[in-house]
């Protein structure tokens, strides 16, 4: 009987442990898994299939200052606030965003006047 108790309890105590390592594992998994705000540029992430046309233009700028993920975020949501944008994809860690408008309905100072109002500092490549 006696060994039986302490069979018991050493099943008990496994428990903790057992917990232990289900949680450090889901940290460890957690910490390594790719974040929202990294992305790879690629030279021109937009690129058209041949033959067609259409009425976008891509504009590619220079931002500086930004350091972190919530910084491109910014940026892209000043830049999605502009009349003709369509869309942005900004990189912090290349210091540039991709710039996608309607031709004729968006300007490159108006562009780099919203970041500026962001915080940013931005030209053109």
């Amino acid at each position: 009987m006696n060994t039986n108790k302490y069979l018991n309890f050493g099943y008990l105590s496994l428990i903790p442990v057992t917990f232990g390592i289900i949680i450090s594992t889901s940290v460890v998994n957690a910490a390594t898994l790719p974040q929202d705000n990294t992305f790879c540029l690629n030279p021109k992430p937009y690129e058209l299939a041949e033959g067609k046309s259409t009425n976008e233009e891509q504009i590619e700028l220079k931002v500086n200052g930004m350091t972190c993920g919530a910084c491109s975020k910014s940026v892209k949501s000043a830049l999605l606030r502009v009349t003709g944008v369509k869309d942005a994809v900004v990189s912090h860690e290349e210091g540039k965003a991709v710039v996608i408008i309607e031709k004729g309905k968006a300007k490159t100072d108006e562009i780099i006047k919203a970041i500026e109002q962001a915080g940013f500092s931005a030209s053109k490549n």
